[in-house]
C-alpha cells in the first residue's frame, strides 16, 4: 500500500508539475486567496469574507484548507494550489484501491494512473480555484457510493456519505447536480438499501455549520436567500441565449470526458445481465452521474466547463473495468481501435504542417502534435493504445503546459509589478488607513500591494471611506463626491485613487 501511494504521489508531482509552478494567480484564483487571507486576520473561520464583507458564494472548507497550507507553507502559489494536488492525489490512491479489491491489479493501477495523468488534471488540477477539490471530493464520493451499494459494503456506504458532507462544504448544492444520476439508478436497483448510512453524515456535516451560522452570524431566511443566489436562484438568469448557447455546451461536455468516455461504448457493448452484478451496478450508477449532471446543467446559464470537471473521474472510474479488459487483449488491435490511432495520427500530422504558419499555437504545440502523428507507429498492440492515452497528456503538460506562462509572460509581469506601482502610489498620496475599494477590484492586484481594504464589490451603498481605489479611466470623474487623485495605468486597466471632498457625500 506505502509502495503504491510513494508511486502514486511521484507520478502526480510530476504531471501537475507545469500547471502548478506557473507563477501567477490567475481566474478567480486571486479571489480564493484573498478571502482566504481575510479569513485568516479576522479570526472568524464560520463566515468567508471578501473585502471585509461576508460573500456567501461558497461555503468555508475550500478557504480552510487553502488557510491550513498557507499556515505551514507559507504563501507562495505553490502552497495556494497544494490542496487541489494533494486531492487528485487521494483521489487515485482510492480509485486504484477500490478498483484493485473487485476488478484487479491491472484496473487498480491504470485507474489510479489515469486519474491523475487524464488531460484536464493536467492542466486545471493544480489551482487554488474551489472546482478541482470539489470535483475530487465528489467522485471520491460517489466512487465509494456505488462500490459500498453494489457489494454491500456498509463502510464505503458511511464513507460515501462523510465524503458527500464535505463535497456539500467545499461548494455547496452542486454536489446534488452529479448525485442524482447515482441516486436514481440506487433507487431504481436497489431501492436506496443502507440509505441513512451515506445521508445522514452527508447532511450532519454541511448542516453543523449552516446551524452554527444561523446561531452566531445570521438569521436562517438571510441564509437561505444568499444560497439561492448561487444555485437554483440561477435558473431564473435563463434567457434565449442560454438556448443558443447548449449545442457549444455540448461538444464541451463531451470533449472533456475524453479518451476514456470512448471505453463507456466498449463497456456497454452487447447485451446485459438482467440480475444486474456488482460490476454493472457500479458502472451505471458512476456514469449515470455524470450524464444526469450533464443534462442538469444545461439548464443553467454560464455552464463553464470547469462545472464539469467531476465527469473526468467519475467516468473514468466507470470505465476502467473495461479498459483493463482491453489492456489485456491478447490480440492485434480491434478495427474500430485500429481506426482510431490512424485518425489521431492523421490530425497530428495535419497539425504538424499547419502550426507553424499560426504564431499563437506556439512552438511547444508541435511536440504533441508529433506524439499523436507518430500514434500509428508506436500504437501496435490493444496495451499501447492504454499507455498511449496516458502518456500524450503528460507530454501536452510537459510542452504545452509550461509554454503557457512563458507565452503570457509580460501580462504575468504586468500583474506582480501593478500591484506594486500601486501599493507606491499609495504611499506617495500618504495613505495609511481609511482606504476602500469600490466595484471589483483585481485581487492578485490587490494582494501584491500588500493591503487588503474593506470593499463593495456589488455597489451596494455610497462610500464613506476617506481614500478610494476603484477600476476606471484617467478623464472620467470620481462618483460620489470624490476627487481623483491620481491614475495608475497598467497594461490591463487601469486603477483610479480618489479623495472625499469636505463635505461631499
Amino acid at each position: 500500500m506505502l509502495r503504491r501511494a510513494t508511486i502514486l504521489l511521484l507520478v502526480t508531482v510530476v504531471v501537475c508539475l507545469p500547471a502548478w509552478t506557473i507563477p501567477d494567480l490567475h481566474g478567480t484564483e486571486g479571489r480564493r486567496v484573498q478571502i482566504t487571507v481575510e479569513m485568516m486576520q479576522s479570526g472568524d473561520w464560520l463566515v468567508p469574507t471578501l473585502g471585509w464583507e461576508p460573500t456567501w458564494a461558497k461555503p468555508p472548507l475550500h478557504y480552510w484548507l487553502l488557510a491550513g497550507s498557507r499556515w505551514l507553507f507559507g504563501d507562495s502559489v505553490l502552497a495556494m494550489r497544494l490542496p487541489s494536488v494533494l486531492l487528485a492525489f487521494a483521489s487515485a490512491c482510492l480509485a486504484g484501491e477500490l478498483l484493485r479489491r473487485h476488478f484487479g491489479v491491472v484496473a487498480g493501477w491504470l485507474g489510479a494512473l489515469a486519474m491523475v495523468c487524464a488531460p484536464l488534471v493536467a492542466f486545471q488540477w493544480p489551482t487554488a480555484e474551489v472546482d478541482p477539490g470539489f470535483a475530487s471530493l465528489t467522485a471520491m464520493s460517489l466512487w465509494s457510493l456505488a462500490t459500498g451499494v453494489a457489494r454491500e459494503r456498509r463502510g464505503l456506504v458511511f464513507a460515501s456519505g462523510v465524503l458527500a458532507g464535505l463535497a456539500l462544504l467545499h461548494k455547496g448544492p452542486p454536489f446534488l447536480l452529479f448525485a442524482c444520476g447515482a441516486y436514481l439508478v440506487w433507487w431504481r436497483h436497489r431501492r436506496l438499501r443502507h440509505g441513512l448510512l451515506h445521508f445522514v453524515p452527508a447532511v450532519a456535516l454541511p448542516l453543523a455549520w449552516v446551524v452554527l451560522v444561523w446561531i452566531c452570524r445570521m438569521s436562517p431566511a438571510e441564509a437561505l436567500a444568499a444560497a439561492g443566489e448561487e444555485s437554483v436562484g440561477r435558473l431564473s438568469l435563463f434567457s434565449l441565449a442560454s438556448l443558443r448557447s447548449i449545442p457549444a455546451y455540448w461538444l464541451r461536455a463531451l470533449a472533456i470526458q475524453l479518451p476514456f468516455l470512448l471505453w463507456c461504448f466498449w463497456e456497454w457493448r452487447g447485451n446485459r445481465d438482467a440480475r444486474m452484478d456488482a460490476g454493472d451496478l457500479t458502472l451505471r450508477m458512476c456514469s449515470g452521474a455524470a450524464v444526469v449532471a450533464v443534462v442538469l446543467f444545461t439548464f443553467f446559464p454560464g455552464r463553464p466547463t470547469r462545472y464539469l470537471l467531476a465527469n473526468v473521474p467519475l467516468f473514468t472510474f466507470a470505465v476502467m473495468p473495461a479498459v483493463a479488459h482491453f489492456f489485456t487483449w491478447p490480440g492485434a488491435l480491434p478495427g474500430i481501435a485500429a481506426r482510431l490511432v490512424l485518425a489521431w495520427g492523421l490530425f497530428g500530422a495535419l497539425m504538424l504542417i499547419v502550426i507553424p504558419f499560426v504564431p499563437a499555437a506556439g512552438t511547444a504545440a508541435v511536440a504533441v502534435a508529433l506524439c499523436a502523428a507518430l500514434g500509428p507507429i508506436l500504437v501496435r498492440r490493444p496495451r499501447h493504445v492504454v499507455v498511449f492515452c496516458l502518456a500524450t497528456p503528460v507530454v501536452g503538460a510537459w510542452t504545452v503546459g509550461f509554454d503557457v506562462p512563458v507565452g503570457r509572460g509580460e501580462r504575468v509581469i504586468a500583474r506582480q509589478r501593478g500591484g506594486e506601482v500601486l501599493a507606491h502610489e499609495l504611499r506617495s498620496l500618504g495613505i495609511a488607513d481609511d482606504l476602500a475599494t469600490y466595484g471589483h477590484v483585481d485581487s492578485a492586484v490587490l494582494l501584491a500591494t500588500r493591503r487588503l481594504p474593506p470593499g463593495d464589490e456589488f455597489r451596494r451603498r455610497p462610500p464613506t471611506a476617506r481614500w478610494l481605489l476603484y477600476e476606471g479611466h484617467a478623464g472620467e470623474p470620481a462618483p460620489f463626491g470624490y476627487t481623483l487623485r491620481t491614475a495608475v495605468d497598467l497594461e490591463f486597466k487601469t486603477y483610479c485613487v480618489a479623495e472625499r471632498e469636505a463635505g461631499g457625500r
